[in-house]
């Protein structure tokens, strides 16, 4: 056990994905319990998804960082980290604080990280994740409204 948690960014991405599996049950329990139905029913499943995708990628970089491949972990907390307080910000006045505190577990996962990642080739495939993250947040939002 010890070399799992001697592993830097281990932890905080685990705290992360408990984080983002916790914000998606509320946020269904939330909706359910609403009985909501709005003009744009579309929005709901998509925002389930990405907050899924979200715990799903910190899983994801933990396994990476278990198996020493600490580049893709970094790009893929970088990214998840851009999505998440994307999104945080977008529903602030619901589930967006919880979201934030996501993102900021993912941040500290990729800080303590980043000492283990080299210097040439980091940014690009983190830059790269950022985009695809924000992307699928607007491309999900242009798809079924806002």
């Amino acid at each position: 056990m010890s070399f799992v948690i001697r592993r830097p960014g281990v932890m905080p991405a685990v705290l992360a994905a408990v984080a983002a599996a916790a914000t998606d049950t509320a946020y269904v329990s939330l909706i359910s319990s609403q009985n909501a139905t709005g003009p744009n029913s579309g929005i709901v499943p998509f925002l389930e998804g990405y907050i899924a995708a979200i715990a799903a990628a910190a899983v994801l970089a933990v396994a990476l960082i278990l198996r020493g491949q600490t580049v893709p972990a970094w790009a893929l907390l970088v990214s998840t980290t851009t999505g998440s307080a994307a999104l945080g910000l977008l529903a602030i006045f619901s589930i967006g604080l919880a979201l934030l505190i996501t993102a900021v577990l993912l941040g500290v996962a990729a800080l303590r990280l980043e000492q283990t990642v080299p210097r040439p080739t980091r940014w690009v495939p983190a830059l790269l994740g950022s985009a695809i993250a924000l992307g699928a947040l607007v491309a999900g939002f242009a798809l079924w409204g806002f």
